[in-house]
């Protein structure tokens, strides 16, 4: 998906966005629906136009009041491809048929995430294949950085912002990414986007390592309330891993193994886990627990990323986990993956 940006290019895309509204002017060869459809995205899903498509053509216009996310369907639901809605001039081209080939142009922003998209997808390509460590860690390292410098040339329009908000957090640091929020202009820093991502980062700070923990419950499998708190307070146990996860979650399920040899060998030593599903199915939840043998504590409020111990820990991905020292509550590590679980328990409870 190689591109050429010219001088001029970019001066006409600069020039592009006017008040009046915009003009989205499309020409996907493979589109053989009789109409395209236009949604938006803001906490709901909203099908906002229509347009007839005539041998794979097809105009929308409009006017916005922000620049935002959109999307183009052919059935409703089903995107084939994202850009950002701004009033100004956008033209969407390609062929169906190769989904990495429809996208946008025609305003500054646009363009800039078809560069961002492009250097995500080379990045993952080249880690993909790169198999030293120092290597991989450069790689990272790197697109960090063009990532930041991505931000900075897009402090001004709704890319910058998404890039923060969408991919941000996976590789800066809750302080890093609010420093980022600082530096966006007034306007930006109130989009919902920004003000949930600062919410966000607020509360993961205060569960990093090296702060308290935040007590949580939430119902076991007889529907009986447990605290974190009341599992941190037992006299049997020294440190407690809270263990966000789920039974659809592939690898969540690759991590059992571990856990179960490190629970079975650290157990009679003051090792517990406090685990926190974000199912929201009961029987799949009960299923998975006894088909896979976890006999550690288990809690569910089936109420998925909404659950609030997943918001107050900050959660967004998962497997996420957080080991948590009894005798004066504090995290003492996080993001335990695999082997390095009990590495670290070696490291505090012996062999």
């Amino acid at each position: 998906m190689k591109r050429i940006y010219t001088f001029a290019a970019a001066l006409l895309f600069l020039g592009a966005c006017t008040s009046d509204g915009y003009t989205i002017r499309g020409n996907v060869e493979g589109l053989e629906s009789p109409y395209v459809y236009l949604i938006t995205f803001n906490g709901t899903h909203n099908v906002a136009d229509s347009a007839k498509v005539e041998a794979g053509a097809f105009t929308f216009t409009g006017k916005t009041e922000l620049p935002e996310v959109a999307y183009l369907s052919r059935d409703k639901e089903q995107p084939f491809v994202r850009f950002f809605l701004e009033n100004a001039r956008i033209s969407i081209d390609g062929n169906l048929y190769n989904p990495n080939e429809v996208y946008p142009t025609g305003t500054a922003a646009n363009e800039a995430m078809n560069a961002f998209n492009e250097l995500t997808f080379n990045t993952s390509e080249a880690y993909g294949v790169t198999e030293l460590e120092a290597d991989k860690k450069q790689l990272v390292d790197r697109y960090k950085q063009q990532m930041r410098e991505t931000i900075d040339r897009n402090r001004d329009n709704i890319c910058g912002m998404i890039i923060l908000a969408e991919t941000g957090s996976m590789f800066f640091t809750p302080q890093e990414v609010l420093t980022e929020i600082d530096r966006f202009p007034a306007e930006w820093q109130q989009r919902t986007e920004l003000t949930d991502l600062r919410k966000v980062m607020e509360q993961r700070l205060r569960t990093t390592v090296g702060q308290p923990y935040v007590d949580i419950s939430a119902p076991n499998a007889d529907d009986e309330a447990v605290s974190l708190k009341s599992v941190i307070e037992n006299p049997a146990n020294k440190y407690v891993l809270v263990d966000f996860w789920a039974s659809w979650c592939g690898p969540c399920l690759r991590e059992i193994p571990y856990l179960q040899a490190d629970y079975e060998k650290y157990r009679k030593k003051g090792f517990e886990i406090y685990a926190v599903s974000l199912d929201d199915e009961r029987d799949a939840w009960v299923k998975t627990i006894a088909d896979k043998q976890m006999k550690w504590i288990q809690v569910c409020d089936f109420k998925a990323f909404d659950s609030p111990a997943s918001l107050d820990y900050a959660v967004e991905s998962i497997p996420s986990n957080f080991l948590i020292r009894c005798s004066d509550g504090q995290i003492v590590a996080a993001q335990l993956r695999g082997k390095a679980l009990g590495e670290k328990l070696e490291e505090l409870l012996g062999k």
